[in-house]
C-alpha cells in the first residue's frame, strides 16, 4: 500500500507545473516616512499591480519589452527600441491584474508624470 502511495504521489508531482515570477517592490521614504510604495508580481504572462501609497495619489505605470532586431550586429546601439505594452494610472490603494504580458516585461513606475520607455529604466523611477 505504501508503494501504490508513493508512485502515485510521483506521477501527481510530474504532471505539477511550478513556475517563478518576478515580485517588485518600490518604497520611497522622506525623513524616515514612507511616502510612496508600489507592489507588482509577474509570472506566466500575468500580472498585479498595486499602488500602496502615494504623495500625489497616483501610481503612473508603464510596461515594455525591449524588440531587438534578429539581423542587428552583436552590440550595435540601435539593436534594440523599446516597445511599450502597457501604459496605466492606478490611485493609492487601488491594484489592477493584467493578463497576457509578454516575456522580457520591464516596467518603471512615476508618482508625478507618466514615466517614459525606456530612459525611466535608467533613473531612479524604475522597478
Amino acid at each position: 500500500m505504501l508503494r501504490a502511495t508513493l508512485m502515485l504521489g510521483c506521477l501527481l508531482l510530474g504532471g505539477c507545473r511550478f513556475e517563478t515570477g518576478l515580485t517588485t517592490v518600490t518604497n520611497l521614504s522622506i525623513e524616515g516616512r514612507a511616502v510612496n510604495a508600489t507592489r507588482s508580481y509577474v509570472v506566466g504572462g500575468e500580472g498585479e499591480f498595486e499602488c500602496l501609497r502615494s504623495a500625489t495619489g497616483s501610481c503612473h505605470y508603464v510596461l515594455f519589452v525591449d524588440d531587438c532586431r534578429a539581423d542587428a550586429p552583436p552590440g550595435a546601439a540601435d539593436a534594440c527600441a523599446a516597445r511599450v505594452v502597457r501604459e496605466f494610472t492606478l490611485g493609492a490603494g487601488e491594484r489592477q491584474h493584467l493578463g497576457e504580458l509578454p516575456r522580457g516585461l520591464r516596467q518603471c513606475v512615476d508618482h508625478d508624470a507618466p514615466p517614459v520607455a525606456p530612459e525611466c529604466a535608467a533613473g531612479p523611477a524604475s522597478i
